[in-house]
C-alpha cells in the first residue's frame, strides 16, 4: 500500500475492477435497496436540472438511477479513484446528454466542492462510516448544501454490528464496539452509529431530522434459503417489501436494522 494511504481508499481502488453492484444476488441488500431507493425519490428536488451530490459514490449505482429518471447534473465525489474510473465506464454507457463530474476527494473534508452549491445531497452505504469521522462528513455535507436543501445518508447500524460478532464468536471485537463505535469492516476500521448519535451528527451540523429509517427491519434476519425461497415468487416479494416501508420508519427498529437511513433538511 502506498504510504499515506487511508486503508479504505486502497482497499476500494483494489477491489473496483471486481466489483459490480447489479450482481449481487437477492437477498438482504436488495430490499435495503428498495427501501433506500423510496426514500430517496420522496425527497429528490422536481426540477431534473436540480445540482446533486453523490458523495461516497462508488462505482455509479445511484447515480445511473438518477440519470435513469432524468436528472443531468450529477456530481460523484468518492476517496477511491478506483471506484470513479468504474463509475465513468458505467455512466458512459447511458449514452445520455449530462453534465456529470467525478472528483477524487475525502467526504470530511471535501475542500474541492464550494459551499452552499448543491441542491440535494446523499451519502449511501457507509461513506460517513469510512471516513472515521461521522462529525466532520455531516458538517461537511450541510456546508455545501444550499439552505433548505435535504441531505441523506445511509450506513451500517451499530447494533447489527452486536449480532453479527456474537454469532462470529468474536466477544473482543464486539466489546470493543460497544465501547468506541469502532469495528474492522473487510480489514479497515469502520466507525457505526445508532440512530441516536447519527442525530446527533445531523443537529450539530445544522441539520434538522425529518426521518429516521431501517433498511430493511425485518429481512436481514431471515434465513438465506427461506428469504431466497419467499423472493422466487415476485407477488411475495411485493408483499414483504410493503411490510418493511410500512415498519421501516419505526424507532424501536431502527437500530437493529441492516441499514440505518437518515434523512435531514438544512437549516
Amino acid at each position: 500500500m502506498k504510504k499515506g494511504k487511508p486503508e479504505v481508499e486502497s482497499f476500494f481502488d483494489q477491489y473496483a475492477k471486481d466489483y459490480n453492484y447489479d450482481e449481487l444476488p437477492p437477498g438482504a441488500m436488495r430490499f435495503a435497496d428498495d427501501i433506500t431507493w423510496h426514500f430517496i425519490v420522496k425527497y429528490l428536488p422536481k426540477n431534473l436540472n436540480a445540482n446533486i451530490l453523490d458523495a461516497g459514490a462508488g462505482e455509479g449505482y445511484w447515480a445511473q438511477k438518477l440519470i435513469e429518471i432524468g436528472y443531468k447534473n450529477i456530481t460523484l465525489l468518492d476517496i477511491s479513484q478506483g471506484m470513479l474510473n468504474e463509475a465513468n465506464k458505467r455512466l458512459s454507457k447511458l449514452n445520455v446528454k449530462t453534465n456529470i463530474q467525478f472528483i477524487k476527494g475525502d467526504i470530511s473534508n471535501m475542500k474541492e466542492l464550494e459551499e452552499n452549491k448543491f441542491d440535494f445531497v446523499f451519502s449511501q452505504y457507509d461513506a460517513v462510516s469510512y471516513c472515521m469521522k461521522p462529525k466532520l462528513a455531516m458538517k461537511e455535507l450541510a456546508r455545501v448544501a444550499k439552505k433548505n436543501t435535504y441531505i441523506i445518508v445511509s450506513l451500517d447500524s451499530k447494533f447489527t454490528r452486536v449480532i453479527e460478532f456474537i454469532e462470529a464468536e468474536q466477544i473482543s471485537d464486539l466489546k470493543k464496539l460497544l465501547k468506541t463505535n469502532i469495528s474492522n469492516e473487510m480489514g479497515f476500521p469502520s466507525y457505526n452509529l445508532t440512530w441516536e448519535e447519527l442525530a446527533e451528527c445531523y443537529e450539530e451540523a445544522g441539520v434538522r431530522v425529518l426521518e429516521v429509517v431501517g433498511a430493511p427491519v425485518f429481512m436481514h434476519l431471515i434465513n438465506e434459503e427461506i428469504s431466497k425461497k419467499l423472493e422466487s415468487d415476485p407477488k411475495i416479494r411485493g408483499e414483504l417489501l410493503n411490510i418493511e416501508l410500512e415498519n421501516c420508519t419505526n424507532k424501536s427498529l431502527v437500530n437493529f436494522a441492516g441499514h440505518l437511513q437518515m434523512i435531514g433538511k438544512k437549516e
